[in-house]
């Protein structure tokens, strides 16, 4: 995990989405980012009001999903989910779906491993 300024902490894969969030005018301070990969991950916010801003500065690059995250020391902490659209709209896939190996033995297809 890495401590920036202004109360913002990341981890994993975020340079992409910080990027975003910066052009876009989306105010970096008290927010935990975590990286699932490039194209995903979910923002920890302190207010419904900063994850849906948060959410619109990602639109329309990135579907989103605003929700209750949990409760931390009796306040409510609310966080958007994202996942990058490709350029036709659609969202991209941040799971490994299909795998074939080099010998040529697929090992997961459709998002289930095959015996």
């Amino acid at each position: 995990m890495k401590t920036h300024p202004n109360g913002v902490y990341t981890h994993g894969s975020t340079e992409p989405v910080l990027s975003v969030l910066d052009v876009r005018g989306f105010e970096l301070r008290d927010v935990f980012l975590i990286g699932i990969n490039d194209s995903c991950g979910t923002l920890v916010l302190p207010s419904e009001s900063r994850a849906e801003n948060a959410a619109a500065a990602l639109e329309p690059a990135f579907d989103t999903r605003v929700h209750l995250f949990g409760n931390r020391d009796g306040h409510d902490l609310w966080a958007t989910n994202y996942t990058r659209r490709a350029l036709d709209g659609t969202t991209l896939s941040a799971f490994i779906t299909n795998l074939t190996l080099k010998d040529g033995r697929q090992v997961i297809k459709d998002g289930r491993w095959v015996r």
